[in-house]
Order: structure tokens, then sequence, then C-alpha cells
């Protein structure tokens, strides 16, 4: 199962990552030709591809018939052996994944915090607007479940009132558009992906097409404000700090502010051709992610008529029954899942749902009993012919094999 896990995030972050390269390279010449709508949608198509390469491909067939195995008397008392192993180097490499995106968690909701402490006490001006106590704040998107306008305290006084409309509009098509949502689920992504640079790099590319198109849609929708909404970016580059969860005003750096003059001084693109690079980005984020779905490896066809060498006895399971299940006479149902190698061995195991029945029950990571453990132990006493009953060979391919775990009467 973690094989199976960190299988699936590699796999994922390279398809991932070679559609933030295609983006990368594309997202200037589709901006230029169709305008800045289409090239803030092209951050969709890692999005899709990273998600279709999560997506399995059916593999059809069904399981053998069940394989149930009693506990038979033997010495009066069943002992559960030491299922615990040392840790492997998927379980370590598991653990550190899992530890690296908690410290990047902290280090966004650190961040967050340390933005929102900034900002001091809010007053509201008017629906979802607010003004912050301090100035140098904002403007800003705040939050995500809620996202409210953050203005600074001296936002009547620094701004006349035709200044002031022109930038609660930008802020109000980041509400309209949920651009905020869009940052937390690049914040996530970053968590996720902690270990790779080029999901850091879409994010920050992302947010300044974000704004590029934010731009864009207030000029389309305010054509004769060119000239004072470029004064304004000019006076609201503030100092400011990082805002995982938002949408920030000031670029942050004269790199993105100078991108966003230079649209500024160019005319917007006809609708026609923002409706044909609206389409054209579909049809990519389409393809790719069909793309990355159609690479995903086919599971293995499964095995339906084994020959078996060597299966579990009445004794192996005498062994491996949890004691405790046996105390309480709790019985089980266990689909294990394995690969077999060109001896006939069972390898890369996994179990599926345990159904346990029974008086008393635990619940919580216990719930299980030890069967799921007490399955995989028993995979190891699997051993099938190089062929099947219908001729086929068994190496490679995949078999499903549920175990019943049953207690004789009286025991």
């Amino acid at each position: 199962m973690i094989e199976g896990v960190l299988a699936d995030l590699v796999r994922a972050n390279l398809a991932a990552g070679a559609a933030i390269l295609f983006v990368w390279l594309i997202r200037k010449p589709v901006r230029g030709r169709f305008g800045a709508q289409p090239a803030y949608a092209l951050w969709a198509l890692p999005l899709l591809t990273a998600l279709a390469g999560f997506a399995p491909r059916p593999a059809g067939g069904t399981a053998i018939d069940p394989i149930v195995l009693g506990a038979a008397a033997a010495g009066g008392r069943l002992v559960a052996p030491a299922l615990q192993a040392a840790p492997s180097l998927p379980g370590l490499l598991l653990a550190a994944w899992l530890a690296g995106m908690t410290a990047a968690a902290a280090l966004l909701a650190t961040r967050q915090a340390r933005f929102m402490a900034s900002l001091g006490r809010l007053e509201q001006l008017a629906t979802r607007l607010y003004r912050a106590e301090h100035d140098g704040v904002g403007p800003a998107v705040v939050g995500v479940l809620r996202p409210r306008i953050v203005a600074p305290a001296d936002f009547e006084v620094r701004f006349d009132r035709a200044e002031q409309q022109l930038i609660l509009a930008h802020e109000r098509v980041h509400l309209e558009r949920g651009d905020a949502g869009v940052n937390a689920l690049a914040a996530a992504a970053q968590c996720v992906c902690w270990f790779n640079p080029l999901v850091h790099l879409a994010v920050r590319l992302l947010r300044i097409d974000q704004e590029l198109a934010c731009d864009a849609a207030v000029l389309g929708r305010l054509p004769a404000a060119r000239r004072l909404y470029a004064e304004l970016l000019l006076r609201t580059q503030l100092a400011t700090q990082p805002l995982p969860l938002g949408c920030h005003w000031p670029a942050g750096s004269a790199h993105p502010l100078k991108e966003r003059i230079v649209m500024l001084k160019s005319a917007l693109p006809a609708a026609q051709r923002r409706t044909a690079g609206a389409v054209l980005v579909a049809a990519l984020s389409l393809g790719a992610a069909c793309a990355a779905w159609a690479a995903n490896p086919r599971p293995p066809r499964p095995i339906t008529s084994p020959i078996w060498i060597a299966k579990p006895t009445g004794a192996d399971l005498v062994r491996l029954y949890p004691a405790q299940a046996v105390k309480q006479g709790v019985t089980a149902r266990v689909v294990l899942t394995c690969r077999v190698d060109a001896s006939g061995r069972l390898q890369r195991c996994e179990t599926g749902d345990v159904a346990v029945t029974g008086e008393n029950l635990p619940v919580g990571p216990n719930a299980d009993m030890g069967f799921r453990a007490a399955t995989l132990q028993l995979s190891g006493l699997f051993q099938m012919a190089p062929k099947t009953r219908d001729g086929v060979p068994t190496a490679g391919r995949s078999i499903r094999i549920p175990v019943r775990y049953i207690l004789p009467a009286g025991s």
C-alpha cells in the first residue's frame, strides 16, 4: 500500500512538472495573442494532469474463490505472533513526505497568521469590505471560506473617490472569480508537493498571471481608467508580508510590476480572440489530462484459475490468528491483493477493508483486531504454478484472494 501511494505521488509530480514547464513556455505567447485571462486559465493544466495521474486504469477480472481458514484446537491456546516489522525504506520515505508536508503547512499558516496580525482590528465599512487598524497593509482579499476585502487604515485619506472605486473594482473581481480559493488550492499543492521546486515556481507564476488577468478584467469594464490604474499600481507597491490565503494588490517585486504596466499599455484582444483562447486552453487541459491518464500503468490482469503449489494450513492459522480475536470469538473476512513473481510467490501485497464479526468489537485504529497484519503474514505462504489451469502464465499478473477467518464450534 505504501509503495502504491509513493508511486502515485511520484507519477503525479512528474506529470505536473512536465505540464508546468509547458505552461511556463507558452503563457506569455498566449497572453500576447489571446489576452491575460486565457493565460491565467492555463494553470488548470498542471492540476488536471496531476489528478489524472492518480486516476486508475481498470484491470477487469474477479477474485478467486475464497480461501477459508479455520482455527483448529492446537495445544488449547492460540498465541498471536509479533507482527511489528522494522521500518522499511518505503515507510521511511512516506514518513519523510508527511513530515515535510506538515512543516510546509506550518510555514504557510505562520505567514498567514503574521499577515492577519499586521492588520490589527478590522472595522466593517460595507458588505465584505473592512478597514484595517494599521496603515501600509492592503488593499487585499483575505480568507478562503469567507473572503473579504481589507483596506489599509488610511484608505480614505490616501486615495480620492475615483481611486478608491478603481482599487475596490480590482478586489471585487478577485471575489467574483474565487481567486482566493484558487490560491488556497495552490498553497495546498505546495504543501503536498513541498519537495518539487517546479510546483513552487508554478504558484509564483500563477499569482502573477492572476493579477494580470484581474487587471485585464477591470480595464475591460473601465477602459477609460487605464492611466489612473497604472498610477495606482505604482503608488501601492508597499513592503508587505506574504499572504498565502488571499489576494494582494501589490505584486511584491519590480518584475511583476513591469509586466503589469506593460500590459496596461497594450490594447485588450478582441472578444472573439479571447473566446478562441479560452477554447484553446480548455482543449489543451483536457488533452493533457487524457494523456496523463493514458500514461498510467495498466494494472496487471488478475489470475482467476491458479494452480496452488503451497497454501497456508490450519496450523499456520493457529500461529497467526490474533489472540484477542480468539478470546472474543471474532471472525473476519479480508481480501488480499498481490502481484505474482516469476517463482509463483506473492509480492507487493495489500489488504482491503477488514470485515469483522463478533461482539464488543473495537473502533478506531485497532478495529481490524490484527487480521490485516495476519493476512499479510499469510501471503508469504502462498505459491502457485507458472501457469494457470487455462495455460496462462502467472508471472507479473495480480491475484485477489478473499480470506475468511473462522473459529470451530466450541472454541
